[in-house]
């Protein structure tokens, strides 16, 4: 997807990573991959993976075609949804990185998993009153609780765990994340109807009246042989089960960082410097070409994230099913992120393999221009989206492994807070690029093609460049061989 990778300097990396006597002075080389650490850090990114999606689907659903806030902001508002969520990230990433690196990376991530509780109060006020603007609010403190935890969650991950496991870790996380992420995803379907259920409706209807949470009534008179979704006219909204699931949630995820071993700051004697634009700027300086590349082909892959996430519910009026329907998709696609992850991490066993994302990259290139070119039924769709989270589950550990592995000690988490910057830079390019099509009319398989050609630019650029370090490599070799 972005520039692919190119990346990642041979085809298999083995060197162990100093020892970081993080965890309770234990020599990281002898650390277990299921430790206390570890296993407490997939909780808490499960958690909040499931919570930050309840609130972001749920929006979607509803400000989509059948949502009680349909098109509040016209056509596409799904994608200031998605800048909501991306912003945040864009401009306090490299802040949240120092902090990563300046503390204990323990405290960071207890003092972001307090904040989310208030957020999640704040968030149910929203859906209560019917608020749309609260409601937005509530995921825009979710965003900027998330910048934070980022650097300080994938940061922490080599002080846990051995290099030669990393692999293994980084497939875990990014399996426990996305199970997360299914099950926020597939609650926010019935959560969403309940809060504001709603039926299919015909032509033959002659006239359909919804009500909107805030009280306004609309009537819409269809067209012959057009369908719309309307509030049904049997049950009624049920606005507190989804604040309530938000809480608890976060209550769970401020409570599991309680597990959490005492790790000792990786440099505690920076100075934090809020001009977060010279941060990544030191990032850039201070990396190597190797990582660079590693770099843009993590962050570039969610640009097209970004588009199959706000692609997925348009197929919702397409196949004509419900909320719940179209959640069990997302669901699916976190699902197989999930078993692409854990298939990537422990194929690996004990090295890091660059190989893997340049066949992921292929894979979902291949995917994606079916996803665009083959008529579409619910089922089939479920196969794509499938194919396409398991191929990105392969492109994303080596890389995400890679970026620990390379990255200096000590600044990991600058490292990350760039990664997350660039990352969500390309989500709102994403969510840009998708308003556009939106305004221009162009169909869900048009978007699927698109992904398609950015891949298949992507793949090829990243094979270009892999034989390149190959052949550096060998020559590197050769040359130590010789001396």
């Amino acid at each position: 997807m972005a520039p692919t990778q190119s990346s990642p300097a041979d085809a298999t990396i083995t060197n162990s990573m100093p020892p970081s006597g993080g965890v309770s002075g234990e020599p990281i080389a002898e650390v277990k991959l299921l430790n206390r650490g570890l296993t407490t850090l997939l909780s808490i990114s499960f958690l909040g993976a499931a919570n930050d999606n309840i609130l972001k689907q749920l929006l979607i659903f509803m400000v989509v075609a059948g949502g009680v806030w349909v098109n509040v902001l016209g056509s596409g508002t799904q994608s200031f949804i998605a800048l909501v969520l991306a912003i945040p990230f864009i401009l306090l990433s490299g802040f949240a990185g120092q902090i990563a690196d300046k503390y204990s990376k323990r405290k960071v991530i207890m003092w972001v998993k307090t904040a989310e509780i208030p957020i999640a109060l704040t968030a149910t006020l929203g859906l209560l009153l019917g608020s749309f603007w609260i409601s937005v609010f509530a995921l825009l403190l979710f965003a900027i609780q998330s910048s934070f935890f980022g650097p300080a969650k994938f940061g922490v991950i080599p002080e846990l765990v051995p290099a030669k496991r990393l692999s293994q870790a980084n497939g875990l996380i990014l399996a426990f994340t996305n199970v997360g992420v299914i099950l926020g995803s597939v609650a926010a379907g019935p959560l969403a109807d309940m809060y504001y259920p709603t039926v299919l409706a015909s032509s033959k209807s002659a006239i359909s009246v919804t009500a909107s949470a805030d009280g306004e009534t609309k009537t819409q008179e269809l067209s012959d042989g057009e369908t719309v979704f309307v509030q049904h006219p049997d049950k009624s909204p049920s606005r507190l089960p989804v604040g309530l699931t938000l809480i608890v949630v976060a209550a769970l995820g401020f409570t599991a960082t309680l597990w959490l071993p005492k790790l000792k700051p990786a440099s505690p004697d920076r100075k934090l410097s809020f001009d977060v634009i010279n941060s990544h700027r030191e990032t850039f300086r201070t990396a190597d070409k190797t990582l660079l590349v590693v770099l843009g082909s993590w962050s570039g892959f969610y640009l097209v994230a970004s588009l199959a996430l706000l692609l997925l519910p348009e197929f919702r009026s397409t196949l004509g099913v419900n909320n719940t329907k179209m959640s069990y998709i997302v669901g699916l696609l976190g699902v197989s992120i999930a078993v692409g992850s854990c298939f990537a991490g422990f194929l690996s066993r004990d090295k890091i393999r660059p190989y893997f994302s340049l066949g992921g990259a292929a894979g979902m290139t291949i995917t994606f221009f079916l996803m665009g070119l083959l008529p579409i039924s619910y089922l089939g769709l479920a196969c794509l989206v499938f194919l396409i989270g398991f191929f990105a589950g392969f492109y994303l550990v080596p890389l995400q492994s890679l970026l620990q592995y390379l990255a200096p000690e000590g600044e990991r988490g600058r490292f990350f807070g760039t990664a997350n910057a660039l990352s969500f830079t390309f989500v709102s390019l994403g969510a840009i690029i998708f308003l556009g099509f939106k305004s221009l009319g162009f169909t869900p398989a048009n978007v699927a093609l698109f992904c398609a050609g950015i891949a298949l630019v992507g793949t090829i650029v990243g094979g270009i460049a892999m034989k390149r370090i190959l052949r550096a490599r060998d020559a590197h070799e050769e040359l130590n061989s010789n001396g």
